[in-house]
């Protein structure tokens, strides 16, 4: 079969990458898992992996040309096999992998939608009618859009007042009329993206320069990191709980194994290692959310931002609940090398992220939510407290942790029972 290798979005707002370096030649035989080039977008260098083994049958960019997410920019397959005339019939990577992931969980208006999946028919209407399918609610299986989908969304469009439901649902939260907004979907129809824009207009006209300003443009890697997070706070119900967690012991340990093995295990990465065992007992938290449901996550992906001189970058760890301490340290160590770098690995998106300020001197601090997840860790640094103790006043060891999590996805109560979890395997950490 052959099969189109695309365009990897390394995040959701990132529409283009550049090929800076073909791996690989047509003809060339390569394994699953071989690297087949290394693409560049705004923010980062990362490298197309193949998803299984065959031959380079035909390469569709060459190195410097830049090619849409999602688009295919080679095709392989068996020796002797021919690209079909209607791309549309090609299994791709992307649609493969959904495809495949049947151990999702899939829970019906929580506020979350997964990848999209629409049929070619149904994206040829959408496209001509300049429509945005994330609008629209797939009546296929999986939620797939097909084409009477679209169909019904044009005669809605013609007979409602034009605003589509989420762009609705936010500017009702943020009190904004819609008499100064001009919809940017089909038939003027004000879409999402229409509202958010006006909410917060990333305009230069915002501010007014006075003589002895010094005026920094943000370059694109800062305008993207500023879009997502304005994203996130305005589409996603963001509320924090706090733990403070007595670390004295674990420190204690940490000291003696790294004396002992001769090696450097870090707080992070204790935190780490607990953070995907306690994922394991709390799948609600290890999740994607959108505007209409959840997909609780097979694979535990952990995330830890790292800044870096082109702004804040995420390295994900894959499968970190499969690894032992050991392992997270030298994967956390050259991620986060990479990543100042420039260099993303996106063979496994994360599903959970951990934000570590401590190293500045930080107690506490509210994260903000890197979506489609649904939560994100934040780490304060250690400091020493006086605490009762039985018949005792004691001093202790002590940090702060602190939960930010969606509320469409996951309550309140869910959340302390998830930290307070964490709390306890930290406290009692030994291996």
């Amino acid at each position: 079969m052959v099969t189109a290798i695309k365009m990897p979005q390394v995040g959701q707002d990132i529409e283009f990458a550049r090929i800076l370096e073909w791996n690989v030649t047509e003809g060339d035989e390569v394994k699953e898992g071989s690297i087949l080039a290394t693409v560049e977008s705004d923010k980062a260098s990362f490298e197309v992996i193949a998803p299984e083994a065959g031959f380079v049958l035909q390469l569709l960019f060459n190195e410097g040309d830049e090619a849409a997410v999602f688009k295919p920019i080679a095709y392989i397959g068996q020796k002797g096999e021919t690209i079909p005339d209607k791309k549309d019939k090609i299994e791709t990577f992307t649609e493969e992998v959904l495809k495949k992931e049947k151990n999702i969980t899939i829970i019906e208006n929580t506020g979350v939608r997964k990848s999209l999946i629409s049929s070619p028919s149904a994206r040829r209407i959408a496209k001509e009618r300049n429509l945005e399918l994330s609008e629209i609610i797939g009546s296929g299986p999986n939620g797939r859009i097909i084409k009477k989908d679209v169909e019904a969304y044009l005669e809605l469009a013609k007979s409602e007042k034009k605003v589509t439901p989420v762009a609705k649902k936010i500017a009702e939260d943020t009190g904004l009329t819609f008499n100064s907004i001009d919809g940017s979907g089909y038939g003027g129809r004000i879409m999402k993206k229409d509202v958010i824009s006006s909410i917060i207009p990333l305009k230069s006209t915002i501010l007014k320069e006075i003589p002895g300003d010094q005026v920094v443009l943000f370059n694109k890697a800062r305008k993207r990191i500023a879009e997502r997070l304005s994203f996130s706070k305005l589409s996603i119900p963001h509320y924090y709980i706090f733990s403070e967690v007595d670390i004295t012991s674990v420190l204690n340990w940490r000291r003696t194994t790294n004396s002992k093995l001769g090696i450097k295990i870090s707080i992070t990465d204790i935190i780490i290692k607990s953070t995907a065992e306690a994922l394991k007992r709390f799948p609600e938290l290890n999740s994607w959310v959108d505007d209409e449901k959840t997909l609780l996550k097979p694979e535990i992906n952990i995330g830890i931002a790292v800044s870096t001189l082109n702004g804040l970058l995420v390295a994900v760890i894959p499968d970190t609940d499969r690894l032992n301490l050991i392992e997270i340290n030298k994967q956390s160590r050259k991620n986060a090398e990479d990543a100042r770098q420039g260099i993303i690995h996106i063979t496994n998106p994360g599903t959970f992220t951990i934000s570590n300020l401590g190293m500045y001197g930080i107690s506490s601090f509210l994260p903000i939510i890197n979506p489609p997840e649904c939560a994100i860790l934040s780490v304060g640094a250690v400091e020493k407290k006086v605490v009762p103790k039985e018949k005792e006043i004691v001093i202790i060891d002590s940090l702060t942790l602190g939960l930010a999590c969606d509320h469409r996805a996951v309550d309140g109560a869910k959340a302390a029972e998830f930290l307070n979890f964490l709390k306890g395997i930290i406290e009692n950490f030994s291996s």
